[in-house]
């Protein structure tokens, strides 16, 4: 089906015995080594900021030259995971701090250049995002996020197939304790919000 719809691209499949999300990112990873990884919910990416007369959505184009545009900044800097911002809300957006070197990478959308040395947890079910950001923060403090753009996801928890069939409280309520125990109740905390999507949504905090 993807190279039907697809016919000018090259579909790269991994065998059948690499089951689950974790360990296909790690297959990935270890397969094309510098890579950018897309969720197949995002609609759009978009400018939070915009000078005027400029479009929010951007083009397909100018989405992939801003790809590799964070990819090599982040190589010049000599780290290895870069991503975006996590809220489309340009009330959000600080003017005075386009980009942040460190925090939680969307793992909707993120790249990571080979040679990290970073890795998947096969534990971990829902958070994997939680997961790469705290491990690479662990071994190289700085992450490369360019707060200009975000990559807007749609049905994100009500989608049918991929990881929605695994995303549940259970499930949300274990990898908490595990992250927890791993890196630490200080760096992984609970949201305070007074409505949260359920009540295991979880924070990134960087004593850097």
């Amino acid at each position: 089906i993807y190279r039907k719809c697809n016919p000018a691209d090259e579909i790269v499949t991994h065998p059948d015995s690499v089951v689950g999300l974790q360990a296909k990112r790690n297959w990935i990873y270890k397969h094309f080594g510098s890579v950018f990884m897309i969720d197949d919910d995002i609609s759009a990416v978009r400018r939070i900021y915009t000078d005027r007369g400029e479009p929010m959505v951007m083009e397909p184009n100018e989405v992939y030259d801003l790809i590799q545009h964070s990819a090599d900044v982040t190589k010049q800097m000599g780290i290895y995971l870069f991503g975006f911002a996590d809220t489309p809300n340009p009330k959000a957006y600080n003017p005075m701090k386009p980009v942040q070197l460190s925090g939680w990478v969307n793992g909707c959308a993120f790249g990571l250049l080979a040679g990290s040395g970073l890795w998947w947890d096969t534990n971990i079910r829902c958070n994997c995002d939680y997961w790469i950001s705290a491990l690479n923060a662990h071994k190289h403090r700085m992450a490369y996020l360019d707060m200009r753009f975000y990559f807007n996801q749609i049905d994100t928890f009500v989608g049918r197939g991929g990881q929605a069939e695994h995303r549940n409280l259970d499930a949300e309520e274990k990898d908490f304790a595990y992250l927890t125990s791993v890196f630490g109740s200080d760096v992984i905390t609970l949201k305070k919000s007074k409505n949260p999507r359920h009540p295991f949504q979880k924070t990134l905090k960087l004593p850097f």
